[in-house]
């Protein structure tokens, strides 16, 4: 009531919401970028060049994506509670 802003209003503060989803954009596009090179390298090297089936292959390849989904919440709060503290 005083007029001054609280130290959660920080004037000319990063906007929180245009943070997370730089944060959250970038760590994705890695993440899938991953992906992508992981999926290339095990076709490549089991279905290729070691003549694997790819049904037994792709269990592998879902689990990778699954561990690779995994960790794109922690980087994104760590990231931006820092960009916004």
């Amino acid at each position: 009531m005083s007029g001054e802003p609280s130290p959660n209003e920080e004037a000319g503060g990063p906007n929180a919401a245009l943070v997370v989803g730089v944060v959250f954009s970038t760590i994705v596009a890695l993440t899938v970028i991953a992906y992508t090179v992981t999926v290339s390298a095990v076709n490549a090297l089991a279905v290729d060049l070691l003549a694997y089936p790819i049904a037994g292959v792709a269990p592998f390849v879902v689990i990778t994506g699954a561990i690779l989904t995994i960790p794109i919440m922690i980087p994104t709060a760590l990231v931006s509670m820092k960009r916004l503290g």
